[in-house]
This record gives C-alpha cells, sequence and structure tokens, in this order.
C-alpha cells in the first residue's frame, strides 16, 4: 500500500502543476493538491509503521487504518455520485418543446463567453430555431473577477450569431445555480408566462443536479445537454459537480 499512496501522491501532484497556469483549472489545482497531501500522509504513516515497533509505529498503523476505510468510503461516495451525474447527461424530449427555456452561465472571459459556455449558447440557438415559440432566459450574473455580467454576454453572442433579441430576456443577478433557476422563474411569473413547461439548458455533467434544483422549485424536471467540449475538462467539472452536490445536501437544499 505504501507504493500506492506515493505513486498516487506523485501523480496527483503533477495533476495540480498541470492546473497551474489555467485560472479555469484552479479547481482542479485545489483537488489534486489535497488529494496529493492527502496521499503523501497516508505514505508517511505506514512508513513510520514499519521502521520499528514502538508506540509511534503501533499509532501510526491505527491511524492509517483509519485512513483506508476514509479514503475507501471517499471512493465508494465518488463512484455513486458520479454514476449519478453520468446518467443524468442527456435531453429530455419534453424540454425541446418546452414554452420558456433557461439558458444557464458558465463562465466568461472578458466579453467573450468561454468554450463551455459557447457549446451551451451554440445548442440554444438550435433549440430557438427547432421551437420558433419558446422564449429564452439567460442566466449569469457577474462574478468577482468578471468585468460584465455572464447574462450579457450571452445575450450579445447569442443575437450576434443570427438570434431573435426579442426573444431573449436577461437575469443578471444570480450567483449560482440555484438562483439562476428562482430568479429566472421571477422573471416568468412576473411577466405573467405560464410555468407548466419550462426547460434548463446546460452542460451534460451539470444536469442531474439542474434536475433535482427543478423539482425544489416545484417545476417538472426537464433539461437540455450540450457538451462539455474538452475532455480534460469535462472530467474536472465532473469532479467540481460531485462536491456541488454534496455541499446542496450540507446546506439543506437537497
Amino acid at each position: 500500500m505504501k507504493a500506492f499512496y506515493r505513486g498516487l501522491c506523485v501523480v496527483c501532484a503533477v495533476c495540480a502543476a498541470t492546473c497551474i497556469p489555467f485560472r479555469p483549472l484552479w479547481f482542479g489545482l485545489a483537488f489534486f493538491t489535497a488529494l496529493s497531501v492527502c496521499a503523501g500522509a497516508m505514505w508517511a504513516l505506514l512508513t513510520v509503521r514499519d521502521q520499528q515497533d514502538n508506540r509511534w509505529s503501533r499509532a501510526a498503523g491505527r491511524v492509517a487504518c483509519i485512513g483506508h476505510i476514509v479514503f475507501l468510503l471517499w471512493l465508494l461516495s465518488v463512484a455513486v455520485v458520479e454514476g449519478l451525474i453520468l446518467s443524468g447527461a442527456h435531453t429530455d424530449a419534453q424540454a425541446m418543446t418546452a414554452d420558456t427555456i433557461f439558458v444557464l452561465g458558465g463562465g466568461i472571459k472578458g466579453e467573450q463567453p468561454t468554450q463551455t459556455l459557447r457549446n451551451r449558447l451554440a445548442v440554444a440557438l438550435d433549440v430557438m430555431e427547432q421551437n420558433p415559440n419558446a422564449q429564452i432566459i439567460v442566466c449569469g450574473g457577474q462574478g468577482d473577477d468578471e468585468i460584465c455580467t455572464e447574462a450579457s454576454v450571452m445575450r450579445r453572442w447569442m443575437v450576434n450569431h443570427g438570434a431573435d433579441s426579442a426573444r431573449i430576456t436577461v437575469e443578471d443577478q444570480s450567483r449560482n445555480t440555484v438562483q439562476n433557476i428562482e430568479n429566472a422563474l421571477q422573471i416568468c411569473r412576473k411577466k405573467g408566462w405560464s410555468t407548466d413547461q419550462i426547460g434548463v439548458l446546460s452542460s451534460g455533467f451539470h444536469l442531474f443536479r439542474v434536475r433535482h434544483i427543478m423539482r425544489n422549485c416545484a417545476l417538472s424536471p426537464a433539461a437540455i445537454a450540450a457538451p462539455s467540449g474538452n475532455p480534460a475538462m469535462h472530467v474536472l467539472f465532473c469532479i467540481r459537480e460531485y462536491f456541488s452536490i454534496w455541499k446542496l445536501i450540507f446546506t439543506g437544499y437537497w
């Protein structure tokens, strides 16, 4: 097991280092750094345990045993939650014919959408063409490191790519997925739009959580999946989604 934890420590350290130059990957930097530190600590405990038979080695062995159990339980939780995340990465047929579709933000660079967000907006354009009666609400406020709101960038990008501006409404106050959906729902009610048929468009990895939030808002869960794009980014987004789901659980929203 020492070799396993030592190898895990090195691999995670390398993964963390590759994330450093890319700001969108800083979540991966934090995750892989934490995992590398934990694996290194386990390797150190096992090394102390095997050095000599005294109270320190025995204590290190007991702590390492607890560490093994915690690590296995964590791996089990990852397998279960990631399985649920992947199972939700599909489009519901009824969402394509919804009266109103919420398009969730996915990050901007300056005044341009990220690749992940462009993928969502491209799918939104296709949906608008297939469902000419649908109203679109683009959702996303201004992050701490952003110079404008995501929603304003999203609307501009869609209009520049041929979308009818009269069909796009901006929700620019939200800071997370829950607020995206709750604020967009308030806009629907203020405008007198029906909330019986609402679809939410986001990346596939996001949709398991999105459907749960829709149920909490008394909406029929109907979602449209957009591709994630870069495979490495997809892996990191799935890891981040794992923690986002646990955050909902611990904050009582689940």
